[in-house]
This record gives C-alpha cells, structure tokens and sequence, in this order.
C-alpha cells in the first residue's frame, strides 16, 4: 500500500470515529404511584385532576417567563424559559418515576421552606420529579439524557400539586439558600409587584429602589419634565441590573448627581425580555 492509500484509509477511520453516536442505556418504564403511608395514589389523581390541561408554563412573581432558573447543588445551572406541560401530562397519565422514592410523595413543609405557597395542611401537597426527557406515550424516561448537560437525575427541579389544583415549581431542590420562594405554574401570579417603591435624595443623588424578582433584566431609564408634567421619551441611565437568585427581592440603583440636574428627572423601570 503506498503512502497515499493509507493516508486515506487514516482519514476514512478518523471521519468514521468521529461521527458515532453516543450510547444511551435503554429506557426506565415507569411505575404506577403506590398507595402506602407516604403515597396515595388517590391523593395524586385527584389534584392532578383539578389542574388545567393549558398549565404548563413556569412564572416568576412578576408573571414574566424568561429568567427562571435552576440551582444544581448550589451552582446556578440555567435560566430561561421553562414548561413542565410533560410533566404533568405524565402525571394525568398515573406514570410514577419509581426510581425517585419521593415522587408522587406528600410534601410537608420545614419551617420557613418555600415560604410563599400557603399552607393548607397536613398530606396537601406533593412533590414530583421534573424531567424532560420522557416518553408519554411509549410509557418511559431516560435517565442518562441530562438537562442542561450537566444535571444527572433526578436533578434540582419538582414541582409541588396540591389536591385543589395549585401547582408550583422550584428549581433549588437540593437548597442553595438562593431560591427560598416558589415559582408559578397554577395559578399565574397576578402582575403588580413590580414596582418603584422609593426615590430619596442623598446629598446630590438620587437613590431609586424598587421591587423586582432576581434572575430578572432591570434597567432604569429617566426623562426630563416639570412638576406634574413630563416626556414621554424615556432613556435607558443605568447599565443592565441582574439581581442574583430567583426570589421576589428589592434592589436600587443611586443616580449620581440626579438631584442638581435641570430640568427634573421621572424615573421608571423596565424588564428587558
């Protein structure tokens, strides 16, 4: 064989190795929900039943969707858009993830965990594994396809059903002490929270705190008017503010020199998409 024909034959064994496919362990079926002392599979079909079949889409306080996030072990992992329609259709389908002992389990708080869903009692709630790659219809979910390619399962996300119903996501399961409060699936939070809460002159400046969700894009932006009276043309004035974690929190931002210019300022802020 001369030189070129095994150069040849390295380059069609090189393009040939690199295009396998990664090898996936076969499906897990699913399991039915038990009906012990911390399962009922009762309790499951009754909550999932009062739960629109068009919930599915995950909210923040402020009822925006883009900046959810996800918290593997203390490591922010994603933010983003996030829907759990699969999830809860695997659910209505009565599909266990048996190799996760706590799904379909009831769920009683710790004091102070996920302080903003109401308490309704004792067995209310229960907790269950979100995770996307599953197969509805063929009755199966494959554990070794990871989330974000980097989450092995059963990952960081659950959502919590209540029998009336309520359905709530979190994406801190293992507690980074970032993410304290739920997010919202049913029912979507009503919008209102966002909001200037105060605009206080400290020397020559002008301190701006509001209201807003963490993971969120704020930028202040600022117009010139008299008293009673303004433009409408606002102008972005502070560079991109990200709050850290996922909670409903207040941040602020000082616009140095806001109270000497002329004419005066109106503030307002906006999410950035």
């Amino acid at each position: 064989m001369n030189v070129w024909n095994r150069w040849a034959v390295l380059v069609a064994l090189v393009s040939t190795l690199a295009f396998v496919a990664p090898v996936h362990s076969a499906p897990t079926a699913f399991g039915a929900f038990p009906n012990n002392a911390t399962h009922s599979n009762a309790s499951v079909a009754a909550a999932i039943a009062n739960v629109p079949t068009n919930a599915g889409v995950v909210y923040d306080a402020l009822s925006q969707t883009n900046a959810i996030q996800v918290y593997n072990f203390g490591t922010l992992t994603y933010t983003g858009p996030i829907d759990v329609s699969l999830t809860l259709a695997r659910i209505r389908a009565g599909y266990c993830i048996t190799a996760e002992s706590n799904d379909g389990g009831f769920f009683n708080f710790n004091p102070g965990e996920l302080p903003n869903i109401p308490r309704k009692g004792n067995n209310y709630y229960m907790e269950f594994v979100v995770w996307f790659s599953i197969n509805v219809a063929g009755g199966t979910y494959d554990k070794t396809v990871e989330p974000f390619g980097t989450v092995s399962f059963p990952g960081p996300m659950r959502l919590l059903i209540g029998l009336g119903g309520e359905v709530y996501f979190t994406g801190d399961h293992y507690g980074s002490g970032l993410q304290a409060n739920a997010y919202f699936v049913n029912p979507v939070p009503v919008p209102g929270l966002f909001n200037i809460t105060s605009i206080v002159p400290q020397g020559n400046d002008m301190l701006i705190t509001w209201q807003t969700v963490g993971g969120e894009t704020n930028v202040v932006q600022a117009t010139t008017g008299t008293s009673g009276s303004y433009s409408n043309n606002f102008t972005d004035l502070s560079p991109i503010i990200i709050p850290k974690g996922g909670d409903f929190t207040t941040t602020n931002y000082l616009d140095v020199g806001g109270v000497t210019n002329s004419p005066m300022r109106y503030y307002r802020v906006r999410l950035v998409p």
